[in-house]
């Protein structure tokens, strides 16, 4: 008995494990399905016109990406329920065994208290007794043999009702089995789709490959721009911020001599009243006062502290710490990552991408992905116009808007509208935001700071 209560104990944690990956696994498969709604409204939106696009492409990619995962997850919830049937089962055979036993002990104990109470009266069993003490020990006999058949009656139907509790769960599992399988077949047959389209985008795209790279050579050229200009602008806030790091430090360092120029005068007036005296005494007080000039002087040296205020210390620390936390600039998907990647239809062609790009819908607004200060709106032929916000060390660029809601000098806190993304109706509406991070003036991969 106590074998089969420990199989059953082992058999209830295992449940539980499943169930919190089961759970897990249901968030997933939410996150997927949310993501794979927002492809296909970027897709219908992009999608007016018969006219394929890279960004489509891409937008699909990303799509077939996301339903993969959930056809994972699906199937990986199967497995965990298939667990919990045979979990389930075995505890139903457990309980079954369990309560066939018990069934067996009470119909030996009615059969047995049914034969002594033909053959012997209870209270002739109790007062036949030799003495006080031998009937004592018989009414408590009687009395706990009462007590143990109501117990193993109420065991009973407490196992009858666990068994019954086990053959639902064992119901319900396999129904959720089922909607799960089925669900998969669904996805599945989507995921082909989505494959075929896919292909048919390549095979109609790869006919444009002159136009693709003309459409290539003048967007790198646009984005070289743009990135020289961004690079510039933050080197001239660098130097700037420099500048006024070492105005401070000389303005410290005048500071200190002002007071050592003080200190001197009244020590020469200290002097000139001793010099009286002896000869010997001045020629001392005077060498002291030098060594200790120089000693003071030599203490303000130029500080080399961080240029950076307190106040932005605070708020690039605090920027650092929510590495891959950080909210997205636009709610969309990265049609172009960071870094160097091969076309996804030009063959022997690298893309160099110094930020991401992020597709979102019409008429989406770009957000501060932190708190900070906007240091730079400007606006470049072609490029639309762009927002450079600083965290302390750290700086954010925002561009292709159409529109800024924010002036240079602003404080902005995270999740801000900064501007609208333009919208490109002679590209088949694509809404697409240029995404950049800067630690200092080195470049950093943005994605790597978002929330997955």
């Amino acid at each position: 008995m106590r074998y089969l209560l420990f199989i059953c104990v082992s058999c209830c944690i295992a449940l539980s494990a499943n169930a919190q990956n089961i759970n897990d696994l249901k968030k997933k498969q939410q996150q997927a399905k949310e993501k794979i709604e927002l492809t296909n409204k970027l897709l219908n939106e992009t999608q007016t016109s018969k006219k394929t696009t890279v960004s489509n492409l891409s937008v699909l990619k990303k799509q077939i990406d996301e339903r993969e995962n959930l056809i994972s997850a699906l199937n990986s919830e199967i497995s965990l329920l298939d667990n919990n049937l045979q979990t389930l089962d075995a505890q139903k055979t457990i309980l079954e065994h369990r309560l066939a036993i018990m069934k067996k002990e009470y119909a030996s104990l009615v059969y047995h208290a049914y034969f002594y109470k033909n053959k012997y009266n209870q209270y002739l069993f109790i007062f036949s007794s030799n003495s006080f003490s031998q009937g004592f020990r018989r009414l408590r006999y009687v009395e706990e043999y009462s007590k143990y058949r109501k117990e193993q009656s109420l065991q009973i139907q407490e196992v009858t009702n666990q068994l019954s509790e086990k053959v639902n769960q064992l119901a319900q599992t396999k129904n959720s089995k089922e909607t799960v399988v089925k669900g998969t077949k669904i996805e599945s047959q989507k995921l082909q789709v989505d494959k075929e389209g896919k292909q048919k985008m390549l095979t109609e795209l790869s006919k444009k490959e002159k136009t693709l790279r003309d459409q290539l050579k003048q967007q790198q050229k646009q984005a070289n721009e743009l990135n020289n200009k961004i690079d510039q602008l933050i080197a001239k806030e660098i130097a700037n911020a420099e500048r006024k790091a070492e105005a401070k430090r000389k303005k410290a360092a005048a500071l200190a001599a002002s007071k050592e120029q003080k200190a001197t005068t009244t020590q020469k007036t200290t002097s000139a009243a001793t010099k009286a005296t002896s000869t010997g005494t001045k020629t001392t007080s005077t060498a002291t006062k030098v060594t200790t000039t120089a000693t003071r002087v030599t203490t303000v040296s130029p500080s080399t502290s961080s240029i950076m205020t307190k106040e932005e210390d605070l708020i690039a620390g605090g920027f650092e710490k929510n590495i891959g936390r950080l909210p997205w600039p636009a709610r969309g998907v990265i049609t172009g990552h960071f870094g160097i990647h091969p076309h996804p239809v030009l063959t022997h062609v690298e893309v160099n991408n110094k930020g991401i790009y992020i597709q979102a819908q019409q008429n989406a607004d770009a957000s501060s992905v932190y708190e900070g200060e906007v240091t730079q709106v400007f606006a470049i032929p072609g490029s639309n116009n762009a927002i450079i916000v600083k965290h302390g060390n750290y700086r954010t660029v925002y561009a292709n808007l159409t529109s800024t809601y924010v002036k240079v000098g602003d404080k902005v806190n995270a999740k801000q509208r900064l501007g609208k993304i333009y919208v490109d109706v002679e590209n088949n509406n694509k809404t697409e935001l240029y995404f950049m991070l800067y630690k200092n003036s080195t470049l950093d991969n943005p994605e790597r700071w978002l929330s997955k």
